[in-house]
């Protein structure tokens, strides 16, 4: 790329010709202003000249600018859009034409590749750095070709070259890469020199080189790796692989590893009487990769004295000792610890202090010895054998004891960092004199107690007298400054004051304001002092040009109603950030920056530039495979981002089987259905599903940050049992008012259709289930749902502290009701009117380091709204489950108010001598199968989690959760609970834990085969 300063250089060059480069370096002479009589934009036939006009800052009939000339040409180079931008003047009568030479950037519409089987199409596409739809420069294209052979020759190809040619297509230029790859090299024979250690087979297979094979670059770092590993796994600390020699002969290498293993180590413990060696090695948690140097022998010593007496053994040495043998083949490092008395401190006193009482002065003191522990505890293990039934002796004690209470410990190097911390507790409490020293410990040699002793110096307390804010700017307040008269006065508070009053400042576009403080005592009472906070504004920053670079398909008018800039207001950084994130929350870009051109430099107006790298204008792809419930089944995944250039995005899927070949029909399972409904076109089915979502409508009545999506969904499941058809179109809106409030609405228009088949489905899986909650029969609804969530959480994934609270409301009304029973025939018809209100507020409470106490309510009822109105099950609340009583299957709780009528009919059933009178589903229950929930009007759930860490990413859950479920609203009674109580496990990710829970029934009804335990796998906690 080539980008020429012309404006620097104007006034001394020729008045036809470009300045050459001579020119360009010469200072310029003096000469009489010119006045700009034309401005020419040069660029080939058919090139997008949108928005250049306004970038070019100079005008016809002004005074030529070198200044003006140069901003013009960095704008212009800015966009992105050009490969080289020149300016250059021609003579005119009465002055000159200004004349911007572009050259456009090509945009790469597609990359071909051909002639490559050693590297794929995509590990080839990601080697050249080349996206679809961006840029392209000759100098883009050299680096490609550069780093694809590159690759090749990592990958053992070092004949490999890459011829590249281009041919036009609408909308740029399409790359063809030819690759023509050559012979490989490979392995001819491995040799390893110097001391290996092992046997040359084992290190050979370690290293994966065998003979015949390419010498991959990539399989020999990994070699190298793993034999590295190999020698660490087996105790050479000292080891040390070398870089590799290859030597080519007669077409083959030869490949030379030079290796020092070095003594193969064994460390051993002696003189510890209070710890056994397996506990001492985990303090170590010494693996190897480090190499056994002097330095780091010294390191472990040093680490086991630093736990030693973190545990009460202040006296404790330990001196590390090598002994080899005289091959030097093997070596013992042995660390010799004089492990000492244990020393407990019984008193910790604090002379001098007045402002802070003892205790949190001692409690302080206990929370820094207990946060620089080397070891936490529950990396230890409290008892290797409690009862010490394997019978194992001499190894000294069994028990490792407990970490001891912070209270009871003295380490000198923590007393000491806590004496810094207490100085600087009281310095922020406003004693700006204030110091805390360590002076003494007292110790009774012959009990091994001791008594510390720290001297505190508080001096004067200091408070704001009065605080004095000078050189604000007009329409600035003070009420974020955050310090007022009588406040304890100290350098953080100060500083804080400082830095609030330059973000104010800056809010009103001053970017470049800086705040002066000084403090001066009051003459009466020194314990006050007045503080000056001196302002300099300097120039008050508004916004220039907004500059875009890499838009192609997306409207600049959206990009820049979503920035929310207007050109001449203040700037503010702040909304600056907050556009940023809107652009990006349009998930039409894969990268957005917006920045300050020349942030550094002081000036009045500032251009803003706006940079983006769009998404593909398509992707997707297409699956295929056999079901054995399906038959075969193809699969179609597609995207199309930012379809009309304002952030609507398109997302299609969709599945279509044949059930007519699938097992179940070979099978027989279909057995009274006509063929000749799954044969053919009727034995079709799948699923459809076309997604519109636009994060940001622009309608004049909604607010701003208001998205929008829109499904329409189609779905045909043929099953032994059941033929299922479902049409719906659903609509919504979502507004996120502030960063604590989201509101929602929500339209549905729904269609099912449901018949019964006298097949035999065996398992009915959770999608089944969900689908039979609808009675069989012909039913259209509609509905309208509203939902409101307060989140006042520290985070959403895996918060610690906060409050979440929800709600929401669902209107559901029929449109068209029509019943039948399992054989098809018609029943009487029932109006479905209904209100469906639920809630749920949870707290958050930190206890500690990491552990949290979680603690959550929800509710729910069905209101009908006409006389003899019903609920269907696909509007019913359901109880059971990962997010709801985990000690139940999913959705697997029975209504309380059904369960004594079923309980009632299984007593009649069992009470025969034949259930064949029974109905099937009473039946399946006396045979020990678990009944299916038909859902319930009400229900009430409370919930209890107790999280404590376990290791780095791990955390533990004890839970305890209490709640049911009533068929009809009228039954409730809020006494009634059904308990469950479990422990889980918690990995946490970046996009939430990963939730193992083991739930169990504390209460289980055996009449209904509830099981006593049941295990849940979920992304989320409460």
């Amino acid at each position: 790329m080539c980008l020429l300063w012309a404006g620097l250089a104007l006034a001394g060059m020729a008045p036809q010709e470009p300045p050459s480069a001579a020119e360009a370096r010469a200072e310029p002479q003096e000469q009489e202003p010119q006045e700009v009589k034309e401005v020419e934009l040069r660029l080939p036939p058919g090139s997008d000249t949108r928005g250049l006009a306004d970038l070019v800052t100079i005008r016809r009939g002004q005074v030529l600018s070198t200044l003006a000339v140069r901003r013009s040409v960095e704008a212009l180079w800015n966009t992105g859009r050009f490969t080289n931008v020149e300016a250059r003047t021609v003579d005119v009568r009465g002055g000159v034409r200004l004349v911007f030479q572009l050259t456009p950037v090509q945009q790469l519409v597609r990359l071909v590749i051909e002639g490559n089987v050693a590297l794929s199409d995509d590990e080839i596409r990601e080697a050249s750095g080349l996206p679809e739809y961006a840029p392209l420069d000759p100098d883009s294209v050299d680096r490609a070709r550069a780093a694809v052979e590159q690759a090749y020759h990592r990958k053992g190809y070092d004949q490999a070259y890459l011829r590249v040619s281009e041919e036009p297509s609408p909308g740029g230029v399409v790359l063809v890469f030819t690759m023509d790859e050559g012979q490989p090299t490979r392995v001819g024979r491995v040799t390893l020199t110097g001391s290996p250690g092992l046997p040359l087979s084992s290190l050979l297979e370690a290293l994966g080189l065998e003979p015949g094979v390419v010498l991959d670059q990539a399989r020999v770092d990994a070699g190298l790796e793993k034999l590295r590993t190999v020698l660490r796994q087996q105790r050479y600390y000292r080891a040390r692989v070398g870089a590799p020699t290859v030597t080519l002969e007669q077409g083959l290498a030869t490949v030379a590893l030079p290796v020092s293993a070095g003594p193969r180590y064994t460390l051993h413990f002696h003189g510890n009487h209070q710890f056994p060696g397996v506990v001492l090695e985990r303090v170590l948690a010494y693996d190897g990769t480090e190499v056994l140097d002097p330095g780091v022998v010294w390191t472990l010593a040093r680490r086991l004295e630093v736990f030693y007496r973190y545990r009460g053994f202040n006296d404790v040495r330990v001196t590390p000792r090598e002994v080899r043998r005289p091959d030097h083949a093997e070596a013992v490092l042995a660390f010799e610890i004089e492990e000492g008395r244990p020393l407990t401190v019984t008193e910790v006193r604090f002379r001098g202090n007045r402002a802070l009482p003892s205790g949190v002065l001692r409690e302080v003191l206990a929370e820094i010895i207990r946060t620089r522990d080397p070891v936490p505890e529950l990396t230890l293990p409290l008892r290797d054998d409690p009862l010490e039934v394997d019978g194992r002796s001499g190894q000294g004690p069994r028990s490792v004891p407990l970490a001891p209470d912070p209270h009871r410990v003295f380490v000198e190097e923590a007393y000491l960092g806590a004496a810094e911390v207490l100085t600087e507790a009281y310095r922020e409490r406003g004693f700006p004199q204030a110091q805390v020293h360590f002076s003494r410990l007292d110790v009774d040699v012959s009990a091994r107690t001791a008594v510390a002793e720290f001297e505190v110096e508080e001096g004067s307390e200091v408070r704001v007298d009065e605080v004095v804010v000078d050189g604000l700017p007009q329409g600035t307040g003070t009420e974020s400054v955050g310090l007022a008269s009588g406040d304890s006065l100290s350098e953080e508070a100060v500083e804080r004051a400082r830095q609030n009053l330059e973000q104010e400042v800056a809010r009103q576009g001053y970017l470049f304001a800086r705040v002066e403080v000084k403090t001066e005592p009051n003459t009466e009472d020194p314990r006050y002092v007045k503080v000056f906070l001196r302002v300099e504004p300097g120039p008050q920053v508004r916004v220039g040009r907004i500059i875009f670079q890499g838009l192609t398909r997306s409207d600049e008018r959206t990009v820049r109603a979503l920035l929310a800039l207007e050109v001449g207001k203040p700037l503010d950084l702040e909304k600056l950030a907050e556009g940023r994130r809107r652009l990006a929350r349009l998930n039409i870009f894969r990268q957005v920056e917006v920045q300050l051109r020349e942030p550094n430099r002081r000036e009045e107006i500032k251009d803003i530039l706006v940079t983006v790298q769009e998404r593909p204008r398509i992707d997707g792809e297409v699956s295929g495979g056999y079901f054995l419930v399906d038959g075969p089944r193809v699969t179609l995944d597609t995207a199309f981002p930012n379809v009309d250039g304002r952030g609507l995005n398109l997302l299609a899927r969709a599945k279509v089987n044949y059930v007519g070949w699938s097992q179940e029909a070979f099978s027989g399972r279909y057995g009274g259905v006509q063929d000749d409904s799954i044969r053919g076109w009727e034995g079709l089915g799948g699923r459809g599903n076309v997604a519109l979502t636009q994060p940001r409508l622009n309608f004049f009545l909604l607010p701003r940050d208001t998205g929008a999506r829109v499904d329409l969904i189609g779905e045909r499941v043929h099953r032994p049992s059941y033929l299922s058809t479902r049409f719906a179109a659903v609509g919504g809106l979502d507004w996120p008012a502030a960063r604590w409030l989201s509101l929602g609405i929500q339209g549905e228009l729904e269609h099912n259709r449901l018949r019964s088949r006298s097949g035999v489905l065996n398992v009915l899986s959770r999608a089944d289930q969900e689908r039979l909650r609808f009675p069989y029969g012909i039913f259209t609804l509609y509905s309208l749902r509203g939902t409101s969530t307060l989140d006042f959480r520290d985070e959403p994934t895996n918060p610690r502290k906060g409050l979440l609270v929800s709600g929401s409301a669902e209107f559901t009304r029929d449109l068209s009701v029509a019943p039948t029973d399992a054989l098809g025939n018609r029943v009487a018809d029932f109006p479905i009117h209904e209100l469906k209100l639920s809630g749920s507020v949870s707290v958050y409470a930190p206890l500690g380091r990491r552990a949290s106490l979680a603690l959550s309510a929800r509710a729910g009822t069905i209101v009908p709204l006409s006389p003899n109105a019903q609920s269907i099950g696909s509007k019913l609340f359901y109880l059971g489950g990962s997010s709801s009583l985990r000690g139940f299957r999913e959705d697997g709780l029975l209504p309380e108010d059904q369960r004594a009528e079923v309980r009632r009919q299984l007593l009649d059933c069992r009470a025969v001598i034949t259930p064949q009178g029974c109905p099937a589903e009473l039946v399946a229950v006396l045979a020990g199968q678990a009944p299916l929930s038909q859902g319930g009007e009400l229900f009430t759930l409370g919930k209890a989690e107790l999280r404590l860490p376990a290791f780095r990413s791990l955390d533990l859950g004890f839970f305890l959760e209490a709640g049911n479920l009533w068929g009809d609203r009228t039954n409730f009674d809020p006494t009634i609970l059904r308990y469950t109580a479990g422990v889980g496990l918690r990995y946490v990710t970046p996009v939430g834990p990963l939730a193992f829970d083991l739930g169990f029934n504390l209460d289980p009804d055996e009449d209904f085969n509830e099981p006593a335990s049941q295990f849940h796998f979920s992304i989320g906690v409460f």
